[in-house]
């Protein structure tokens, strides 16, 4: 396990759970397993504590245990580290749910989230009480409890047998809580998933192939979660269906648009029969793989320039090729080919194979061809990827520190603010509690904030496409 990494889960487990569990948690990280005493006698905190904090790491999936001895009356833990890694995707998977169905369902996944294994009742309960003194339109718990089915049906929560108590006790005397739910990743990687291949086709033809590859994706019949390398098949007929109902004006092109798509080189959607107009599918693969290309050869970009770009993708496309056949495609003299090439290999972007014509090796007689060693390269942007979403969070945090009195009292006024208008009286009748420049350097604080915000957006963005959509494209 890289370094960046272990800092990265570490700060995640502290930002949310407090720095008695991220000591835990980076005890954990340096063994493969690790006992309750192991944990005790490390951290330096009495059994009760580490266990409360071993019970809610469980709960929310940091952490994997079994029993262990003849009787299984010891429990060892492991890291699981996929799961903590999912951590900075949560708000791309609470904005999709608030986009598709809505702010009261959005407050339902933020309370699964929070309480990472619960029953549905106590999700309800508490949804009820924050909505209750929030909103000034009554909610009914029928209306809760039907949005909660939806997100089921979805596949965004579901049904679990996890056991949120870690510690040992015979089956026996363990107090029954009902079904338990909790969040289905793999449910969220699915809608990703066809989001992002829905604008990846907009960007690379245009708007009206976007919306037709969308329609394919709405007749696929698989189960959300499965992460198949070909969706079903969409036939003809069933395609001007669904643009009828979506996109008529769409109709009279559909024949053009799929005949683009199915003679594209990317080979995301095929045709596999002719008859009745023919059926089609999507190769999940092929886009994974593509996904993946496109979003390294944009950090190439950023990083080394556009004749850098220009030089990788090359070779990226050619998948073996030499130094002066790059110079003739990338249309640049031979010293800057050379130059680049060899930038992108000392920065480790690029691999060189030798291939000897003669059995003496000698290298005025040998082949030498540049190649990108996809997978390495994956990896090692991944790790760079993590240490940038660390860098921002203790950034954001240390900004937040710096300002912590200010943010105090800003939340203490926004409190008097709502209470006051709880009762009826104006705000503009209440004392203001922050002076002008409190105010000025406060929102500049913010806006400091905002940007990190968006720049930890960003990246997860790269991590998403660089993991989940990266491990399918290598396989």
């Amino acid at each position: 396990m890289s370094k960046s990494v272990h800092q990265l889960v570490v700060s995640l487990v502290d930002d949310l759970f407090g720095p008695i569990c991220a000591k835990a948690v980076s005890i954990v990280l340096q063994s493969s397993f690790v006992t309750l005493k192991d944990i005790t006698e490390k951290t330096g905190f009495d059994r009760r504590t580490v266990n409360q904090c071993l019970c809610v790491l469980v709960k929310h999936r940091f952490l994997q245990f079994e029993e262990m001895g003849e009787k299984s009356t010891t429990v060892r833990y492991s890291i699981d580290l996929s799961h903590a890694l999912t951590l900075p995707l949560y708000p791309l998977f609470v904005s999709m749910v608030k986009d598709n169905h809505g702010d009261i369902a959005e407050i339902i996944l933020e309370e699964v989230l929070h309480q990472g294994v619960t029953t549905k009742d106590a999700v309800l309960e508490t949804c009820l009480g924050r909505l209750s003194s929030t909103s000034k339109d009554p909610v009914k718990m029928d209306g809760l409890t039907s949005l909660f089915d939806v997100l089921v049906s979805r596949g965004y929560i579901e049904k679990t047998t996890q056991d949120p108590d870690p510690t040992y006790e015979p089956p026996a005397k363990k107090k029954r809580m009902g079904n338990l739910w909790r969040i289905n990743s793999s449910a969220f990687y699915t809608s990703l998933r066809d989001k992002h291949l829905i604008d990846f086709m907009r960007n690379r033809f245009d708007e009206g192939a976007g919306d037709v590859v969308a329609v394919i994706l709405a007749l696929n019949n698989q189960l959300e979660g499965d992460m198949a390398q070909v969706s079903s098949a969409a036939t003809y007929d069933q395609i001007l269906h669904g643009l009828k109902s979506k996109k008529p004006d769409l109709v009279p092109f559909a024949k053009s648009y799929l005949d683009v798509l199915i003679n594209s080189d990317m080979g995301i959607v095929k045709m596999i029969e002719e008859y009745g107009g023919g059926s089609f599918v999507v190769h999940y693969g092929k886009f994974y793989e593509e996904y993946t290309k496109h979003h390294i050869r944009s950090i190439v970009k950023e990083r080394f320039g556009p004749k850098c770009h220009r030089v990788f993708s090359i070779v990226l496309a050619q998948k073996m090729i030499e130094q002066k056949q790059v110079a003739e495609l990338a249309l640049l003299p031979y010293k800057d080919a050379k130059e680049l090439l060899y930038t992108l290999y000392t920065e480790n972007f690029l691999e060189i194979q030798e291939l000897h014509r003669t059995p003496d090796f000698s290298p005025l007689r040998t082949f030498y061809l540049f190649n990108v060693p996809l997978d390495k390269l994956r990896q090692k942007l991944l790790n760079t990827c993590y240490k940038a979403v660390f860098n921002l969070m203790e950034l954001r945090k240390q900004k937040l520190n710096e300002n912590n009195r200010l943010v105090e009292k800003s939340l203490r006024a926004d409190a008097a603010v709502l209470q006051a208008t709880q009762k009826g009286i104006p705000a503009d009748q209440l004392e203001d509690m922050l002076t002008n420049s409190e105010k000025q350097q406060l929102a500049g604080c913010m806006r400091v904030v905002k940007i990190l915000d968006l720049g930890e957006i960003s990246v997860v963005d790269t991590v998403l496409a660089l993991t989940h959509f990266g491990t399918m494209a290598m396989t």
